[in-house]
């Protein structure tokens, strides 16, 4: 590892003497450094205040203030401090660390919590000039400020903060094993913080890593690799088995629905039908089917929910095809592979199919993949110690195993139809299980009279009220049910079915459905990145177009609507890029295929540079 402020020799943190190093001759020998907390500089006690300290100077200025103008207490403790000199904030900083309102704001009416809480807010703005004896006192505030292990917006006043204490160790200062210990654990911490956005993930993850040089921390393959070994399985995967009356749920749904737009139609604009006329003409139409009967009487009473859809027109991508709903069976193997693995997990799906962990070579392996260098392509060293890692296990065994796991990402193709299909078969899986438990003599006593069946299931629920029906058939049977945010959306076709719901193991519900599941998390990206690499070295050069061009157009899928909708921008732009290297005209027919299917418009320019420039 390079070396760092006041190092003395590789190896060691950032102003950190190493167990049995000796200090030069001419050096005198640095006392023995009393603990952590004991080290503040200019006071006794944490807490504690003197009539002359730097903080008391600090209250007497704002009282001053206070008494000979109105206004903010803020604005008057900015202008004090505009009034002190670099040197001066130094020493408040310090005298400030561990009071009330430092760490967040006290209900407390007290002039000293105030005057604590706004003199910290405002002498981060201005400059501060350090020397080693602050050193003590700026570690003890890194390591006890909570906002700095959490999920926040404290990235400039961080920064600021390790400015600072590079700065103490420049000067003379240095870090004990303790303090290094101190820091690598709460950058340990740091990186266990979940958040929801990717982005906050990403800005959480590379505070650890700056605290990680602080301390002359190298967090390892191997350390990393044990973090993440634990397998992300979904526990609300849909189970691939066989499903016999898929077929017929799904040509009754066509027959309902075919039945619903019918029902729309001829009641559009609050047209009277004239099958409503009368009992003997509403019979004739919508005659009953087994235990589903119709009538007229609750057409009349039911308010005809149906006509409301109308209003619905032209906001959504229109009205549903009922012809869609009979290709519902063919769905069901999508949504039964992308629903395997937890991808936005931090855990890595599938590594059994990947690799044997049992085998040291493979451990190896593996633990390279994990890329910690945030670009879209890989480094010559990285490549060729990736190969000498493959030597010891055989090229052969690694592409196959290889090709498998990528499989279980990119495979079935998704893009936007896929996806699609994808959720239409997610939603279907459900209403099967809900559809035979509701009804599980229909499949069997209407096997041949569907058509009769969908018209009576489809006026019953267009008249409203409980018709003792399952909840899968509804109005929206009739309509598409595309999310749209500001006009856009991530698919194109998905069905009026009802969205599944899954829960916890401690019986509450969870959001989640398939698009969160496919995300990647910043975990998984490192890995799956180094697998892209490395998968563009294996011999078999038409198969490994074949798996970057699949694993592009499956992280370049929008799953949702809004700036982190893409399953993964970074995996596109790596698998993009590590395809143009191969260059090449056999190359030249999965770039064009690419640059039809992504949709980002700044992930899909370099294809077209490419292109452009092939032609």
């Amino acid at each position: 590892m390079g070396s760092g402020f006041g190092r003395f020799r590789q190896n060691a943190g950032f102003g950190r003497k190493t167990a049995g190093q000796t200090p030069a001759p001419s050096a005198p020998s640095a006392p023995a450094a009393p603990p952590l907390r004991e080290r503040l500089f200019g006071r006794g006690q944490p807490g504690a205040s003197s009539d002359n300290s730097p903080f008391a100077r600090h209250m007497r200025a704002v009282e001053t203030e206070l008494a000979s103008r109105h206004g903010y207490e803020s604005y008057r403790a900015t202008k004090h401090m505009a009034a002190l000199s670099p040197e001066e904030r130094a020493e408040l900083l310090v005298d400030l660390v561990g009071r009330n309102g430092v760490y967040g704001w006290v209900r407390e009416s007290s002039l000293e919590t105030t005057s604590a809480y706004n003199g910290y807010s405002t002498v981060w703005g201005h400059e501060i000039a350090v020397d080693k004896e602050h050193l003590p006192a700026l570690l003890r505030h890194l390591l006890d400020c909570p906002t700095y292990r959490k999920e926040s917006y404290s990235e400039h006043q961080l920064g600021k903060l390790l400015k600072l204490i590079g700065e103490a160790i420049r000067q003379g200062g240095y870090l004990t094993s303790g303090d290094c210990e101190a820091i690598g654990a709460m950058a340990a911490d740091i990186r266990a913080t979940g958040s929801y956005r990717k982005a906050n993930t990403k800005k959480m993850i590379q505070r650890a890593e700056r605290l990680e040089k602080l301390a002359g921390v190298e967090v390892s393959g191997t350390e990393l690799l044990m973090q993440r070994c634990e397998g992300a399985e979904n526990p609300h995967a849909i189970e691939p088995r066989e499903r016999p009356n898929a077929q017929f749920w799904a040509d009754l749904l066509a027959e309902v629905t075919t039945a619903l737009d019918q029902i729309r139609r001829e009641t559009k604009g609050g047209t009277r039908a004239a099958w409503a006329s009368s009992e003997a003409a509403f019979a004739a139409e919508w005659p009953a089917c087994g235990s589903v009967e119709p009538s007229l009487q609750r057409w009349k009473a039911g308010g005809q929910p149906v006509d409301s859809l109308k209003a619905d027109n032209g906001k959504r991508n229109g009205w549903a095809d009922p012809a869609a709903y009979r290709r519902l069976p063919q769905m069901l193997p999508l949504a039964e592979a992308h629903s395997r693995y937890r991808w936005k997990s931090d855990q890595i799906p599938g590594l059994d199919v990947l690799a044997d962990l049992e085998n040291p070579a493979w451990t190896a392996l593996v633990e390279h993949l994990i890329t910690q260098r945030r670009a879209p392509r890989a480094v010559k060293s990285w490549q060729k110690e990736a190969l000498a890692l493959c030597k010891p296990i055989g090229i052969g065994e690694v592409e196959a195993r290889l090709h498998d796991w990528l499989a279980l990402f990119h495979s079935p193709v998704l893009g936007r139809q896929g996806f699609t299909d994808t959720v239409n078969g997610e939603r279907f899986a459900a209403a099967i299980d809900r559809l035979e438990k509701k009804h599980p003599d229909w499949p069997q006593a209407h096997a041949h009279d569907i058509r009769a069946l969908g018209r009576a299931v489809a006026i019953c629920v267009a008249s409203g009220g409980d018709h003792g029906l399952c909840a899968d058939f509804q109005p929206r049977l009739v309509r598409l049910d595309d999310h749209m945010y500001k006009n856009r959306s991530a698919t194109t076709g998905v069905l009026g079915l009802s969205n599944p719901s899954y829960k916890h193991e401690n019986g509450h519900s969870t959001y989640e459905t398939m698009s969160s599941w496919m995300r990647l998390s910043v975990e998984n990206e490192e890995f799956l990145r180094g697998a892209l690499w490395l998968v563009a070295l294996m011999p078999d050069r038409a198969r490994a177009i074949t798996a970057l061009e699949l694993t592009a157009l499956s992280a370049a899928t929008y799953c949702w609507t809004g700036d982190e909708g893409m399953r993964s921008k970074i995996i596109a732009n790596a698998a993009i890029a590590t395809l143009i290297d191969l260059d090449g005209p056999d190359i030249d027919a999965a770039v064009l295929r690419l640059s039809k299917g992504v949709e980002h418009q700044t992930v899909r320019a370099p294809l077209m540079e490419y292109l452009n420039r092939a032609a």
